[in-house]
């Protein structure tokens, strides 16, 4: 072997080490609020069909925008009307899941929240991060429609227990915005069910600012 042949060897091979550290040991230290961003996000553009995943085997770890591309699909038992769409779901490192049907697994980016006449419109159901997507703040939280159920949770990276977290039922008439503040690396999940049981991308949650943080 000619000495450029080994230099370019060895180049190889030290490329491709320093991939699999990248991917096996400083990737799955970066999954938390303070680096969830488009550039650390190691997941991978996948279309897969009804089976059992182990993450880093068959798919790879990072954060999806999921979207079931049958009309009656089945996620890690949510069920899915075709073209409904779950926000940022985290896949860790080993975890296992099922899916029933086919499914559209894209890398997510994190984009700012829609915003319309200083109002933020919260659309998909999903995962989302105060400072990333939502500005922090105090807000009034809405919705714009009582045919689905809502379920909205609010924690702390930093600790176990949930900081608030609002219901509201199906047909439940809700008299009044509920008051809440969001701080920097909050994390906000957001369910939203029809009366069918599937998960619902219909309706709207809005959230009026308040005294707004700037940022």
């Amino acid at each position: 072997m000619t000495l450029n042949k080994t230099i370019a060897a060895l180049t190889l091979l030290v490329l491709i080490s320093g991939f699999l550290i990248y991917k096996v040991y400083i990737v799955p230290s970066v999954m938390s609020a303070a680096n969830r961003n488009t550039e650390n996000n190691a997941a991978s553009y996948k279309v897969l069909k009804s089976q059992n995943i182990i993450v880093g085997k068959d798919i790879d770890q990072g954060y999806y925008d999921i979207k079931a591309l049958d009309s009656e699909a089945e996620f890690f038992g949510d069920k899915m009307h075709k073209n409904a769409v779950l926000h940022a779901r985290p896949f860790y490192l080993n975890a296992k899941m099922s899916i029933k049907g086919k499914f559209e697994f894209k890398p997510s980016e994190f984009k700012k929240a829609m915003k319309k006449n200083q109002k933020i419109i919260m659309k998909d159901p999903g995962h989302y991060v105060v400072g990333t997507e939502i500005p922090a703040g105090n807000y009034m939280l809405s919705r714009t429609t009582d045919k689905v159920r809502v379920f909205v949770d609010i924690k702390d990276e930093t600790q176990a227990e949930s900081l608030q977290t609002i219901q509201w039922e199906i047909d439940e008439k809700v008299k009044k915005p509920i008051v809440i503040e969001l701080k920097m690396g909050y994390n906000v999940y957001i369910d939203k069910t029809g009366k069918d049981g599937y998960i619902s991308n219909e309706g709207d949650l809005i959230l009026e600012v308040n005294d707004q943080e700037s940022n």
